[in-house]
């Protein structure tokens, strides 16, 4: 029997992996050849605090609203809610419940702070809430023409009519002796009537309405003036009121101000803008009709001065001018013709960048305004998008149902009772002109049991709908009471040397001292996948004591990294992976450093 030669402590070398998974999930490229800091399996992990550990837990911070919660909002210091039929305000100080408004279609809308109000439209309703009451918004009557003759042979057009609303105005210049008055439409809406002032003073006799040919007989003829005849009339015309009311999705853009408000989404990729700050006006040719009329606007992004309207597979900008006349014009560019946004509710302004999804590509982000060679849009999901070998974002069902918010630096994406969530305060997106290059370095992390309705950021604060009811963020290690099962692996490490067979001797581990840990170990090399499970868990019992008088306490404690060491003595392998998981109530699994010592056995052949 030949003896195998022994080595030295000193003619071991060492492999170290500083910030593991730090540089999150990818489930993209082969696992042994990932880099170190990436992770071809993990899950409910995050950079918190400074180092990797569990993702936040949650809690449930109220009690059942009336019914499904669709949308979220928050306006003065209370959350605003679409539960059921019914529009609810939150406060989360109180806790309180308390209901505003009946009378919603059950269906997913969008609420948006505009000029002191809070606005929800569902492509069904659109009301507003000022802080005393929900209605719904109370349409502008527009003055559409002055000085015009009882005859209507004249006028100048000052109004548009407007789009949600039945009334509009005609202004008269009485000439003392005409008793007809010729409106400047015809088959009038009987009821609301209509409303009659000469002089300033509202008259409710001595005139006639013929309805249907849109004309006012007085018995006597008003006296001569400028202006001193006002008629108010009102006719439906229900295409109009519905290319607002069925509108799902809004923004306020002005160009260097939020003065006007944007709908879109009611299917005929027309977006239609308000008037300046008057979410009540609509005039009738304040729109924007963009691209293939096929498909519809799902949604609007502000990067620094321009709008950006996004369809599915196109993108336009609108920009602000200020015409000779006076008046303001949107003018619009095509942005991108090739990839576009079909998840209406992804667009998020983040790092300075809009970011969105699409089935197609996954989550991608714009790194430029202008239109040449179209290569503004770039794809930075590639590391978690997924395929046959290992399904990912791409292979979500229902994708455009998905939800996102911006919080905490980080673009949270929930879908299907997950999120994907790129840390982007970590991992910030720098263009190259090498997309795959720098997609490949975005951090993306995963977490189960997240089935959000809506997010909402109120202040500080990250709330989601989650059924009939609202959840929070909370630092402690639980979901509702339950564990939280987390797990992190390591890529396959070939320690620098693919062509040899190696002994893995130790390996040494370094967790946080200040939060309670317990992880559990399990060694994967090519001959053995399942894993060979260490025998010693790894526990870090700091600051278990629940129940301590910590007001009476006066000793204070620093908590400095603890390092554990592991004789693996893992022989003659090639690759080794190191899995570590823990699914224990109100524990943490941090790990801050990995290194392991190896020998190089044989060259292989």
């Amino acid at each position: 029997m030949i003896q195998q030669p022994s080595f030295k402590p000193q003619s071991y070398k060492t492999y170290e992996i500083p910030n593991p998974g730090s540089g999150g999930l990818n489930i993209q490229d082969l696992e042994y050849n990932l880099t170190s800091n990436q992770s071809p399996a993990m899950l409910n992990r995050m950079m918190r605090n400074g180092s990797f550990g569990k993702r936040y837990g949650q809690e449930w911070i109220s009690e059942v609203f009336p019914g499904e919660i669709y949308a979220l909002g928050s306006y003065r210091d209370k959350v605003i809610v679409h539960a059921g039929t019914k529009i609810c305000a939150y406060d989360k100080l109180t806790r309180a419940i308390t209901e505003l408004y009946d009378g919603l279609t059950e269906s997913a809308g969008q609420f948006l702070n505009f000029n002191k109000n809070i606005y929800y439209l569902n492509g069904h309703e659109f009301v507003v809430y000022d802080n005393k009451e929900v209605k719904p918004v109370d349409p502008f009557i527009p003055d559409v023409v002055i000085n015009r003759t009882p005859a209507g042979d004249y006028s100048d057009l000052i109004d548009n009519y407007n789009r949600l609303g039945k009334g509009w105005k005609n202004t008269f210049n009485g000439d003392g002796a005409s008793k007809e008055y010729k409106l400047t439409q015809d088959k009038l809406d009987t009821s609301p009537t209509v409303k009659v002032e000469i002089g300033g003073k509202e008259v409710t006799e001595g005139f006639t309405v013929d309805y249907e040919a849109g004309k006012v007989t007085f018995t006597t003829a008003p006296e001569k003036g400028q202006n001193n005849v006002v008629i108010t009339a009102y006719k439906t015309e229900q295409e109009y009121i519905d290319s607002i009311l069925k509108c799902k999705f809004m923004t306020a853009y002005g160009g260097s101000n939020n003065s006007r408000m944007f709908v879109a989404g009611n299917g005929n990729s027309i977006c239609y803008y308000s008037d300046v700050f008057d979410a009540s006006y609509f005039p009738e040719n304040n729109y924007n009709s963009l691209g293939n009329g096929e498909q519809d606007i799902v949604g609007f992004g502000e990067q620094y001065d321009t709008l950006i309207v996004f369809k599915p597979s196109e993108m336009f900008t609108l920009k602000y001018v200020n015409t000779t006349d006076g008046k303001a014009r949107f003018d619009s560019t095509l942005l991108n013709s090739k990839m576009g946004c079909d998840c209406p509710y992804s667009i998020q302004y983040l790092d300075n960048k809009l970011t969105w999804l699409s089935t197609v590509y996954g989550a991608c982000t714009l790194v430029s305004t202008l239109i040449e060679g179209e290569r503004n849009v770039q794809v930075i999901s590639r590391n978690i998008n997924g395929g046959f070998r290992s399904p990912g974002l791409l292979q979500e069902t229902d994708l455009p149902k998905a939800r996102t918010v911006n919080f905490d630096g980080k673009y949270w994406v929930a879908i299907n009772g997950k999120v994907y969530l790129w840390d982007y305060t970590t991992s910030p997106y720098k263009y190259s002109g090498n997309p795959d290059f720098d997609a490949q370095s975005l951090a993306w992390f995963l977490f189960d049991n997240f089935h959000v309705n809506d997010w909402v950021v109120d202040d500080k604060d990250l709330f989601h709908a989650r059924g009939d009811r609202l959840v929070g963020l909370t630092p402690k290690f639980n979901d509702f009471g339950d564990p939280i099962n987390s797990y992190y692996q390591t890529p396959f490490m070939q320690f620098g040397l693919f062509d040899y067979l190696k002994t893995v001797k130790k390996m040494f581990v370094m967790v946080r001292g200040d939060t309670p840990t317990r992880i559990k170990i399990r060694y994967i090399t090519e001959d053995s996948r399942d894993g060979e499970e260490e025998v010693e868990d790894i526990q870090v019992y700091s600051h278990m004591w629940s129940k301590f008088a910590w007001s009476s306490f006066g000793w204070t404690v620093i908590n400095f990294g603890k390092t554990f060491t592991r004789n693996c003595s893992l022989k003659k392998i090639q690759l080794l992976s190191v899995w570590f998981g823990n699914n224990e109530y109100n524990r943490d699994m941090s790990i801050s450093a990995l290194r392991f010592m190896y020998v190089p056995v044989k060259k292989i052949k």
